[in-house]
């Protein structure tokens, strides 16, 4: 088939989808004059018509939709191509990405910073909130997430799992009584997630694997997570906390691991992103970094959760 009957059933299927030729010449960037040249001869080419006039629009004919069905093929497998040969070129422009405000910094932010340095041509603009915030309204390439994976319709790769520990301050502790088993921890104030209520329930669990529910009240309920850190360190009640967000702290001696042999849950912190075909080349070489960076490759690392 020669390019221009190509090119002639793409631009078919741009005004299908753009609902006529006026609308169809504005989003080509294009006049509308030359697209009614490329229908016209399409229809003497084929010897039928495509489209007919619809009152102030225009309608496809059975066979103008079976054409268009082709030729939105054509200008994906184009648009592939281009992709395709941009990768080859040296990286640039700007990443969109959000990540958890403050409390995932220690793995986020160094797997970010060897990302730039290794790609000096990328940009990235990040947002960084405890809210989960939607991938596509908020035009996000990627976000870093903590915890359970939600439903949707995107794709949720772990990267990395932690344990959640209990920590309290060193002056806190000192003059609070003893936390010598899972049930001791309901007798202290602690400071936790908001989103999780005042009255939060969690499951311990021993290192002979026997599993304890302890019910606590929240003394402060903040909506930030890297809060409940300071919080804590002022010495104002127990915690739970991923073990990666206050693993300097503990070693600094300014928060006190405590029941160190118990974990009070399993964090993971996933890469999400939409399951697009035509990924852009600057999300496909962030992705692959991030699972090299947490040594997740697909060889070993697991396998991505569909959603």
């Amino acid at each position: 088939m020669r390019p221009d009957r190509l090119y002639r059933l793409a631009v078919l299927a741009a005004i299908a989808d753009a609902g006529g030729l006026s609308a169809a010449a504005r989003r080509l960037g294009v006049a509308k004059s030359s697209l009614s040249h490329h229908v016209s001869a399409l229809e003497g080419e084929i010897g039928a018509k495509v489209l007919i006039r619809a009152g102030r629009g225009v309608a496809l004919t059975p066979l103008g939709e079976a054409l268009a069905a082709h030729g939105r093929a054509i200008a994906r497998e184009g648009e592939a191509a281009a992709m395709a040969a941009r990768e080859i070129e040296q990286p640039h422009g700007r990443l969109r990405l959000s990540m958890p405000g403050g409390i995932a910094d220690a793995l986020v932010i160094p797997l970010l910073a060897a990302f730039v340095d290794r790609y000096p041509g990328i940009a990235l603009d990040i947002v960084a909130t405890d809210q989960v915030l939607d991938l596509e309204t908020e035009r996000f390439d990627a976000a870093f997430r903590i915890g359970a994976a939600e439903s949707g319709r995107f794709v949720a790769r772990r990267l990395h799992q932690d344990r959640d520990i209990f920590v309290a301050a060193p002056a806190y502790l000192a003059q609070a009584r003893p936390i010598e088993r899972p049930a001791d921890l309901a007798g202290h104030p602690w400071i936790g997630f908001r989103a999780f209520g005042s009255e939060q329930v969690f499951t311990v669990e021993g290192p002979d694997g026997s599993r304890d529910e302890v019910a606590v009240r929240c003394r402060v309920a903040t909506s930030a997570g890297l809060a409940i850190k300071h919080w804590t360190q002022l010495g104002l009640g127990v915690a739970r906390m991923p073990a990666f967000a206050v693993r300097d702290e503990i070693a600094a001696g300014r928060l006190v691991h405590v029941l160190p042999d118990h974990v009070a849950g399993r964090p993971a912190l996933f890469v999400v992103y939409m399951p697009d075909r035509l990924r852009p080349a600057n999300v496909r070489r962030l992705l692959e970094h991030a699972r090299e960076h947490f040594g997740t490759g697909t060889a070993q690392g697991p396998a991505p959760l569909a959603m």
